[in-house]
């Protein structure tokens, strides 16, 4: 079972900083000693690779494409180009 990391905010540390980013360019793993003993490795993060999009383009073979267009309006100009028209007809009639 994997433990979970805990994690350090170097921030605020441009020396450690400096060190990660110099792992993380060269995907090689550091010792850190202090006198003469090694007390920490600092090993490259392992990021999964980006997975391409599985998304199609619409076919006329897919039904979804039969949607397209199927509220379009027969009045000139759209619904909400008439839209005082319309309200204002309604009104009238009562």
């Amino acid at each position: 079972m994997a433990r979970e990391l805990k994690h350090i905010d170097i921030s605020d540390k441009p020396d450690l900083a400096r060190i990660a980013e110099e792992v993380r360019a060269t995907q090689e793993p550091r010792a850190l000693c202090r006198n003469g003993e090694d007390i920490a490795l600092v090993v490259p993060a392992k990021i999964a690779p980006k997975q391409p999009s599985s998304a199609q383009p619409v076919t006329r073979d897919d039904p979804l494409f039969h949607l397209i267009g199927i509220g379009e309006s027969t009045i000139p100009g759209g619904v909400s180009g008439k839209k005082h028209e319309q309200l204002a007809r309604i009104y009238r009639l009562r």
